[in-house]
């Protein structure tokens, strides 16, 4: 094998065809989509998982002079935040500076703290009181997930008077709190039980019960942020017949469970997304492959590229198209290239000169075609007159330019080249797929909501949405593939390629006549098709027709 047969094989292994380019445009426009709506489904579910305490328990021991020994048990959930250290509780009547009664642990170990001044309470009477509050955490390093906090302290002046008023839950917390339990032991029974919650400002009655004299209980399903919990009661006169002893305090590992990151599940969605894609893709690609009619009459199906890897050069251009229609029938749509190239061959007719240098290019109309088609394109061009300077603004011949593209879709679509039964069935949904789209986004959204609050239907709502958002997607960017070319367009198809592959490489066919000699006749068919600049000595006058191109495109702008 030649050196020079060794190259251009190596060319047409490493030349895309437009058809792949067009798959791979689209494919990449599928792949920009769904990264897109994987991310909206992760920074849902970021923003969604906000911090909370998914559960709360704190007792109360109620000493002889009035104080309680509290034991808070905190199980908090700190979300996605990323820049947390830990808790802070505030706490009015400063029961933190006693560091011998002051216990602190996170998920069972000793944590570093930090007493301080937090912020102001107010009590039902208006009396603003400044809390002492309790930072927890290693200022060195954040954290995340859900993690167990045990904090135990003394709290003064619980019961005063025997009178119990007691803020179990300070307003003070900013995030939500669920399963909320209260305990209050006390020597002495209670009577006159009174319990609220809420803000400050509007408390709502809650229930407390004693179950055995001495033991008040208070279970709450939730509390907002800023929501708190007072306990009211009066202290019997006679000690109880036995010990009231506080239950214990819950142990092990905290109350929920941390979510998967974000790009976690994002990644999850856009796997199972690709892979409806992909299954789609498989099934319009086999749907719209293209009619071959072999010999004895039978037609099947096949990729016309594989066919085309056998095609040989041809110096012959195809008789029944013209090179505008050619170059639509391979790349399967209008390109401004086609349309450079119908004018092309308009002057090669005898119908258009053109004039000029390569800057200011000058188009001259000679006579009135027979053919209509051509007739009525250059009628709206230069709209009465016979010339037309290429390169400025000029609105007859953009609307001979649109009008030239309208006629060549016309052709597209009215021709027998093409079986667009599926399509035209596939356009009739346009709606339908529009809607699936957007119920996609809506189920990418409302899943990334219900994950980050941790509902178990998140998870099955986003990958019902990844199966809608790949199924949507390939049918709305792939549904051309159902445009089948019927068995006549397959052969024509073959004959274009193989002439290109001669424009291409006009040393591909020896035999055939110099290049300079064909460089004219051929420049319509080398623009349609993509190959300009390949004819040898005629080079020059294919690149000024190229240029000419570029000129008529200026014009359109």
């Amino acid at each position: 094998m030649s050196e020079g047969e060794g190259r251009r094989r190596r060319k047409r292994r490493g030349k895309v065809t437009s058809l792949r380019r067009r798959r791979i445009r689209s494919l990449a426009v599928i792949v920009f989509v769904l990264v897109v709506f994987g991310g909206i489904g992760a920074g849902v579910q970021a923003l969604s998982n906000t911090e909370r305490v998914t559960s709360m328990w704190v007792g109360a021991e109620i000493r002889a002079d009035g104080s309680a020994r509290i034991t808070e048990v905190i199980d908090y959930d700190f979300g996605h935040s990323g820049d947390t250290h830990g808790v802070y509780r505030d706490v009015p009547g400063s029961p933190f500076e006693d560091a011998d009664n002051l216990r602190v642990s996170m998920d069972g170990h000793k944590v570093p703290y930090e007493d301080t001044y937090g912020d102001y309470y107010q009590d039902e009477k208006g009396e603003r009181t400044l809390a002492d509050r309790l930072k927890v955490g290693d200022p060195g390093h954040t954290v995340g997930g859900v993690h167990r906090y045990r904090i135990q302290y003394v709290l003064p002046d619980v019961v005063k008077g025997g009178k119990l008023a007691w803020d179990a839950v300070g307003t003070g917390w900013k995030v939500d709190r669920a399963n909320v339990e209260i305990h209050v032991v006390d020597a002495y029974g209670f009577t006159g039980l009174r319990c609220e919650h809420g803000s400050w400002d509007n408390g709502k009655p809650c229930t407390a019960e004693q179950n055995e004299p001495g033991h008040l209980v208070v279970r709450l399903d939730k509390l907002s942020g800023h929501e708190g919990l007072t306990l009211y009661a009066t202290a019997a006169k006679t000690k109880t017949e036995t010990p009231v002893v506080l239950p214990t305090a819950p142990t092990g590992t905290a109350v929920g469970t941390s979510l998967p990151q974000p790009l976690g599940n994002g990644g999850l969605f856009a796997a199972l997304a690709l892979a409806c894609v992909a299954l789609t893709l498989c099934v319009l690609r086999f749907a719209g492959r293209d009619r071959v009619q072999e010999d004895g009459g039978r037609v099947r199906r096949v990729e016309v590229e594989r066919l085309a890897r056998s095609v040989t050069p041809s110096a012959t251009p195809p008789e029944d198209l013209t090179p505008a229609q050619a170059g639509v029938l391979h790349l399967e749509k209008v390109t401004d290239q086609h349309k450079v190239a119908w004018l092309l061959d308009a002057a090669v007719d005898g119908h258009l000169t053109i004039e000029g240098d390569d800057q200011y290019p000058v188009l001259k109309r000679h006579g009135r075609p027979v053919n209509r088609e051509i007739r009525d394109v250059l009628d709206r061009m230069f709209t009465g007159g016979s010339s037309l300077a290429l390169g400025f603004r000029n609105p007859s011949f953009k609307a001979g330019w649109e009008d030239l593209s309208w006629k060549l879709e016309v052709w597209r679509h009215a021709s027998d080249l093409w079986d667009t039964t599926l399509t035209q069935r596939l356009a009739r949904w346009g709606k339908a797929q529009l809607a699936v789209l957007l119920l996609a986004l809506a189920l990418v959204i409302t899943g990334g909501v219900l994950n980050g609050r941790r509902i178990a239907a998140g998870l099955p709502v986003l990958l019902v949405g990844a199966v809608a958002a790949g199924l949507g997607l390939a049918v709305f960017a792939r549904g051309w593939e159902l445009d089948r070319r019927t068995p006549r367009g397959s052969a024509l198809w073959l004959q274009v390629e193989a002439f290109r592959r001669y424009l291409a490489d006009p040393a591909s066919c020896p035999d055939a006549p110099p290049a300079e000699e064909t460089a004219e006749r051929y420049t319509a068919w080398a623009v349609s098709l993509g190959c300009r600049g390949r004819l040898g000595r005629g080079r020059r006058r294919l690149d000024r027709g190229s240029e000419s191109g570029a000129g008529f495109l200026a014009g359109c702008q």
